[in-house]
């Protein structure tokens, strides 16, 4: 990587920092992320994944994840009934009449354009929940989440260029990413569990205990790679290297938050189970 390429990719990186974590700290500013994750993720997964033969099956599932998104928002920041997200299965049943004239022809069945809904929709759930513990917004376990997340790629990055790039340096799933070793893996964990430590001690205490932190971090660097490679999979599928251009230096939307994908829904579900929020 050249010297402007860096420079490049540490601004741009820097840029995107400040814009989610602002997001993070108004409720507001946090559904207007939702959303445009929503949108963003979707269509660049779409990108990689589909044919604009059906392209009215992909929009009307994007009008899902925005509408289950801002009416799941409702229900935490307005106390709006639950049963108005039923409204969201409308967009969906919508596709699949579309679906029934585009696929007619071929008698094509095609799943691709809903898998958004499974792959991207638990994470801007997620998100929002953990907005809002206790019924009252916090900023703090979300970015608490994705500073995790964000230091277990940072380890994971230099451990891996550092030492994970010799011949005898054993490589962790080459046949999808030939770069990534368990060496990075090891230093993704480090990294982990030190941020999850130093969080606690800024500003998590006042959330839950250590132990559950130190549990949040299992979480990410585990999951984390999961994310990683999964995003790696379909990126080998459509035969590309970065799944969109919008974060200069970084590639596309996806391939940031490919991570927080499997990790917030996870962490969402440990942090109910047991009552934490």
């Amino acid at each position: 990587m050249g010297k402007g390429a860096l420079v490049n990719r540490i601004v741009y990186g820097l840029l995107f920092l400040v814009v989610v974590i602002g997001a993070l700290l108004h409720p507001v500013a946090l559904l207007v992320l939702c959303a445009f994750l929503g949108v963003t993720l979707a269509l660049e997964f779409y990108r990689l994944t589909c044919t604009r033969r059906y392209w009215k099956e992909e929009a009307l599932v994007i009008v899902t994840l925005v509408l289950m998104t801002v009416l799941y928002f409702f229900t935490l920041y307005a106390a709006l009934p639950a049963r108005w997200m039923l409204l969201g299965l409308v967009p969906v049943m919508d596709a699949w009449i579309c679906q029934l004239f585009d696929g007619a022809d071929g008698h094509d069945f095609v799943t691709a354009p809903y898998f958004p809904l499974v792959y991207v929709l638990p994470m801007l759930l997620s998100l929002l929940r953990l907005g809002f513990p206790c019924g009252v917004f916090s900023w703090k376990l979300n970015l608490g989440i994705f500073v995790l997340v964000w230091c277990c790629d940072i380890g994971a990055y230099c451990f891996g260029m550092l030492f994970g790039q010799r011949p005898n340096s054993r490589k962790l799933f080459p046949a999808l990413s030939p770069k990534k070793s368990w060496i990075g893996v090891v230093g993704g964990t480090l990294f982990t569990f030190l941020a999850a430590w130093a969080v606690w001690a800024l500003w998590g205490a006042d959330v839950m205990a250590l132990f559950h932190w130190m549990m949040l971090a299992v979480i990410v660097s585990t999951l984390g790679v999961v994310g990683d490679l999964y995003e790696s999979l379909v990126k080998r599928h459509a035969g590309v290297k970065d799944a969109g251009r919008l974060i200069p230096g970084h590639g596309g939307v996806l391939d940031r938050f490919d991570d927080a994908l499997f990790v917030f829904p996870i962490a969402a579900i440990y942090l109910v189970l047991l009552q934490l929020i």
